[in-house]
């Protein structure tokens, strides 16, 4: 019987598994973004807004931007307006801010399958985690431009949706 969770998901879910950010608050950052983006994605830590103190602005980044320039979005789900409330129906409306997560050697993480690119393989335990050309993580068996990290697991939850969980290098 086919799986109906996984045609019927419309958005990325992340899960920040073991990350820094989730003890460290100078992990974290907010970031606002033109555009609707789905948790799970990479955006670039840009500069902050006028009259800020805190919000930055994102922008899409280049295959081999640096990691330590990158961001992986995060938001708390909270979705109200639709009947199931399936965090699978929340996504990061374009202008508003957004809590990010930087990478830290070793932190692991874990996207939803929708998460990652259209040129991505199959995920595999031992594949590399890479930006893309936009915000979504390629995984590849090859190191071409800048790596995350790693995959150390897929995960196939009792819902039917997979995770692929990443440890960052």
């Amino acid at each position: 019987m086919p799986n109906l969770n996984n045609r019927l998901a419309k958005h990325g879910v992340f899960r920040s598994d073991n990350m820094m950010g989730t003890k460290i608050g100078s992990h974290l950052v907010t970031l606002r973004y033109d555009e609707d983006i789905d948790n799970g994605h990479v955006l670039v830590i840009g500069d902050l807004e006028p009259d800020s103190r805190e919000a930055r602005i994102a922008s899409i980044p280049a295959v081999n931007t640096p990691l330590n320039q990158l961001a992986i979005c995060g938001s708390e789900e909270i979705v109200k307006d639709v009947p199931t409330h399936d965090i699978f129906e929340f996504y990061n409306i374009a202008g508003t801010l957004i809590r990010a997560y930087r990478f830290a050697s070793h932190d692991i993480f874990s996207i939803s399958r929708m998460c990652l690119s259209d040129d991505s393989l199959d995920p595999e335990v031992g594949q590399v985690a890479t930006i893309s050309n936009g915000t979504r993580i390629r995984v590849s068996n090859t190191e071409t431009g800048t790596v995350i990290g790693r995959v150390i697991e897929v995960e196939l939850e009792s819902t039917g949706h997979e995770f692929v969980v990443i440890q960052v290098n």
